[in-house]
């Protein structure tokens, strides 16, 4: 992720929230409710810069054809003892799903987290997500936990599936 991906990195933001209203049952977790203005993502993005620099956290985005369709992270433990476990988020646009741009680039998150010095990494998502399920399953990832109820939507709570592996 450069500074430069910022028009690129909202198109992405808020195509998300788009698909999250359109699908009645989005396999997107949480956190895309409205629409990020360029400025929120402006700030954001030089956030993620920094994290970046610092260690704090690994990015990696992907694209077809000059358009951001996923991204990724690793964010490591913010307190001494939990510095070398990570939680990982990523989010990968319906129209590319189950083309293995997912596991790809989970394949580079935990090499470049296991580079940095990290040796565990948990993924929480909605546990309807049978896609999410295989694509951390084949990058070894086991189930450890699940939170039912996590996440109110359209009326339903739906449970949130979280696994974790070492690496």
């Amino acid at each position: 992720m450069r500074q430069d991906d910022l028009e690129k990195l909202l198109a992405f933001i808020n195509g998300l929230v788009d698909e999250k209203k359109k699908d009645r049952v989005s396999e997107l977790f949480t956190g895309f409710e409205h629409k990020v203005a360029r400025d929120e993502e402006a700030n954001w993005l030089a956030s993620q810069i920094v994290q970046l620099e610092n260690g704090e956290i690994v990015n990696v985005v992907a694209e077809v054809d000059g358009r951001i369709v996923a991204n990724g992270v690793i964010t490591r433990g913010h307190y001494s003892e939990t510095r070398h476990h990570g939680e990982l988020g990523l989010t990968v646009m319906a129209a590319y799903r189950g083309m293995g741009i997912g596991g790809g680039m989970v394949k580079i998150l935990l090499r470049e987290a296991k580079r940095r010095g990290l040796k565990s990494v948990k993924v929480e998502f909605l546990s309807t997500n049978h896609g999410a399920v295989h694509t951390y399953q084949k990058a070894g990832f086991r189930e450890v936990g699940r939170i039912p109820g996590k996440v109110h939507r359209k009326g339903k709570l739906l449970d949130s599936l979280i696994m974790a592996r070492r690496i």
